[in-house]
């Protein structure tokens, strides 16, 4: 990823036949539809999908916020 991760970040997921997934691309903005099938062109051989995503929750990378037990999960809601 690039950059600070909000609300108005997205990201693009490739998918292979096997379910796995792998990000091969994101924008701190919302994407132009050209911008988004460039990445899939470039990305294309061997996924199957592919999954343009905003996010809905944002954790903190070192658990609970502060890394401390209990309490709060560090979670961010969309307001």
């Amino acid at each position: 990823m690039t950059g600070e991760i909000s609300y108005k970040t997205h990201i693009l997921i490739a998918v292979r036949p096997d379910g796995a997934m792998s990000v091969i691309a994101d924008w701190p903005h919302v994407p132009k539809q050209t911008e988004v099938q460039q990445q899939i062109d470039a990305a294309r051989k061997g996924f199957v999908m592919f999954v343009l995503c905003t996010p809905t929750s944002i954790l903190s990378g070192d658990g609970n916020g502060g890394g401390t037990r209990g309490g709060s999960f560090g979670f961010h809601q969309r307001r």
